[in-house]
């Protein structure tokens, strides 16, 4: 069971493949764009990774509603364990929910098998490339799941042995990827990229028309321009003197520099497109020039409550429907007080607050600070 993890690779050797005929659909700017390959463009990869550790960093557990109204943890079942500690035999929980927010950021859904076991419904939780799934309604309305796995072959399953988290979607089954919807907007990013790399690769200088008043056959022109791409083109090669004979004169073609074509400005605010695909904010990322529109604590809520909890309530509500069956004592729920804990003057104002009024004791108090009783 576990073979069926060999997912597809997600990062390819080589530029040449990552931008070919067959690493995406061609944008508007030339380049080629897929889910896999949109992680090549810096910001793509640093607002997917906000997000996977933004969603795999709370705590994960499975609550029993009691019949006073209150919760507790269920630590007894097992599934306790798998979602809160080790899913399956290779991953901790925040690497298997790093790696489905990493799926589900590119593709706007992510899947994983439901392999049963000895200790219950749900022994291991191994995750599937979304590419490689193809999902139907059957006449019944249940959905049927069809895989093609590395070799080629094809598994199927039934909508009990898959658990799948779907973000934005237009028929209720299929997410919608923000890479292939915008991927314009990602594209235009990798072009600028490639013009810079590819500008200072040359030593920021643009290229040359060498001319001579004899006549140069095909084969003479070809081994002229490929002698003096050799000699002088590069970073290595800048500078060096070149020597020219037999009446050759070089002159240089008129180009914007990348002054003139704010190249810069361009690359500043396709990272503020792509952050908004994301809803991330710039300053999550390190954007220069961005900076939080209040106090940290402000914006990290904000960020919190607009960004991560639509995320997190898609998860808890997968995991609620599809790992616990005909039973809804239970539900699976993220922990993020951590995440909305105010400074520690706030803090103790709002503990002196619920003291006053009666809602919290000593004890309380201390397990909301993470002290034990």
């Amino acid at each position: 069971m576990i073979a069926r993890n060999e997912h597809r690779i997600l990062w390819l050797p080589g530029e040449e493949r990552m931008w070919d005929e067959d690493a995406g659909s061609r944008s508007s700017a030339g380049v080629r764009i897929s889910p896999d390959n949109a992680l090549m463009v810096s910001t793509v990869f640093a607002c997917i990774r906000v997000l996977a550790e933004a969603v795999a960093t709370p705590a994960l557990h499975v609550l029993e509603r009691m019949t006073d109204g209150g919760k507790r943890r269920a630590t007894e079942l097992p599934l306790y364990r798998k979602l809160h500690l080790q899913p399956n035999g290779w991953q901790t929980s925040f690497e298997w929910r790093c790696q489905l927010m990493l799926h589900a950021g590119l593709y706007n859904v992510a899947y994983c098998e439901i392999v049963p076991g000895q200790s219950g419904s749900v022994e291991q939780l191994i995750p599937l490339h979304p590419s490689r799934m193809k999902v139907e309604r059957l006449e019944n309305g249940k959905l049927r799941y069809k895989y093609r796995e590395e070799k080629g072959q094809e598994t199927v399953y039934n909508q009990e042995q898959i658990l799948a988290i779907r973000g934005l979607t237009e028929d209720g089954i299929n997410g919608l990827s923000p890479v292939e919807t915008c991927k314009d907007a990602i594209a235009l990013a990798r072009a600028y990229e490639l013009h810079g790399a590819r500008y200072f690769a040359a030593g920021a200088r643009p290229g040359f028309v060498l001319s001579t008043e004899g006549n140069l056959n095909a084969e003479a022109r070809e081994t002229l321009a490929n002698q003096w791409d050799r000699k002088h083109a590069g970073v290595g090669n800048s500078h060096r003197t070149a020597v020219l004979t037999g009446g050759l004169k070089p002159y240089g073609l008129p180009q914007n520099t990348n002054t003139d074509s704010q190249w810069l400005e361009g690359r500043r605010f396709q990272i503020e497109e792509i952050c908004r695909l994301w809803r991330v904010p710039g300053w999550k990322i390190q954007a220069a020039g961005s900076t939080p529109p209040g106090s940290l604590e402000t914006s990290s809520q904000e960020f919190l409550t607009d960004t991560i909890m639509p995320w997190l309530r898609r998860f808890e509500s997968a995991f609620t429907r599809d790992l616990i069956v005909e039973d809804d004592r239970y539900e699976v729920s993220f922990d993020t007080r951590f995440m909305l804990r105010a400074d520690s003057a706030s803090r103790s104002t709002y503990y002196r607050q619920m003291w006053d009024l009666g809602v919290f004791n000593t004890n309380d108090i201390r397990t909301e600070e993470g002290m034990n009783p």
